[in-house]
This record gives structure tokens, sequence and C-alpha cells, in this order.
């Protein structure tokens, strides 16, 4: 059975990130998949202190919230995260997340070996801006560097014109497109 773990890096439950992820786990519990989502706004995690005991220990010095978000990983099939664009990034509750992911790598001999191997990315972006490709390269430097930790891009959707909690939830397409993949991800169908 597939495994999919969701962070919702938006500071709004129910918003357009929350409601774009919550429309993929729909699809997904069409085909029995097995779903933990987490909005990271409610959670105790705090910023990388870069004390590098993740290197020595591989694990984190930082006993938060993360041990669970660690845990819920090394299991996952997929990994989705999804975040507001805020001044052309991530959210700062998404940034926290990603700065804390480097304990999921190995270090042999300077590069970066998956410690739970790789897992299925999925990036949900909403932004207000009216153009997809606006933030592109950004989202694409993103998925790059997480391709060290094991969570290799598998798809990105974004969500323009978001410019209200709710612009989402009149957007039929971006909501059947996640309804889609998340029937096709939890069915283990890759293209």
């Amino acid at each position: 059975m597939i495994k999919i773990v969701a962070f919702v890096g938006s500071p709004r439950k129910n918003g357009n990130v929350d409601t774009i992820i919550q429309k993929i786990l729909d699809g997904a519990t069409s085909n029995n998949a097995i779903i933990k989502k987490f909005h990271l706004n409610d959670m105790n995690i705090k910023g990388c202190q870069g004390c590098l005991y993740c290197r020595k220990v591989h694990d984190c010095a930082i006993k938060d919230d993360m041990q669970i978000i660690y845990d819920e990983i090394k299991d996952a099939d997929y990994i989705i995260i999804g975040s507001p664009v805020y001044i052309c990034q991530v959210s700062a509750q998404t940034k926290l997340l990603l700065d804390r992911l480097y304990p999921l790598t190995e270090i042999d001999k300077a590069k970066h070996i998956p410690r739970f191997g790789k897992k299925k990315l999925i990036m949900v972006y909403t932004q207000a801006a009216p153009f997809s490709f606006l933030f592109k390269k950004y989202f694409k430097y993103t998925a790059k560097h997480l391709k060290g930790m094991g969570l290799e891009q598998y798809k990105t959707l974004i969500a323009t014109k978001a410019f209200e909690k709710n612009s989402t939830k009149s957007n039929k397409k971006v909501l059947d497109n996640a309804y889609k993949l998340g029937v096709k991800i939890s069915a283990n169908k890759i293209d």
C-alpha cells in the first residue's frame, strides 16, 4: 500500500495550499493509500542551529516536532510539500521544514546519500502572480536541493491568481489535476 505524507506550509487552514493538497489526498483515498497530513504552522519546529550534530549522529540535536516528521518520511513513498509564494519564496513555515531536512542524508566521501532511500516529491505552490512561469527557476532550484535528501521531484502543481484565501476553490482545472494526481500516485501508476 502506498504511503503519502503531506506538509501544508501555509498558515491558513482550508486556504489555497491546503485545498489543493486535500484534493490530492482525496484522490489518493480512492485506492486506500495511507495518508498523513501536517499543518506546519501548528507544529513546534525550531530553526536549524548549524551545529552539524546531524553529520555526526545522523539525527537532529533539536528534539521538537521534526522528530515526528523524520519518522513519517522514513516509511513514505510520496512526500507532498505545499507553500504559498511569499516575497518570491516559500513561506517561513515551509522554510523551517526545508532547513531541517538535512538529517535525511548521510555523507559518504563528500556526497549526499539519502538515508531513507528515494521518495517521490510533489510540490504544490500558490501565488498571486498570474503567470506560472514567474517563479519556476526558484521552484526548480528548491527541488534540485531536496534531491540530495532523497526527495526526487515527481510533479509540481502551481495555482496562479491566488489573491484570496479561497481562490483555488473555484479553480476547477487545478483541483481536477490535483485529484487525478492523487488517484494516479495511490494506484502507483508512474509515468
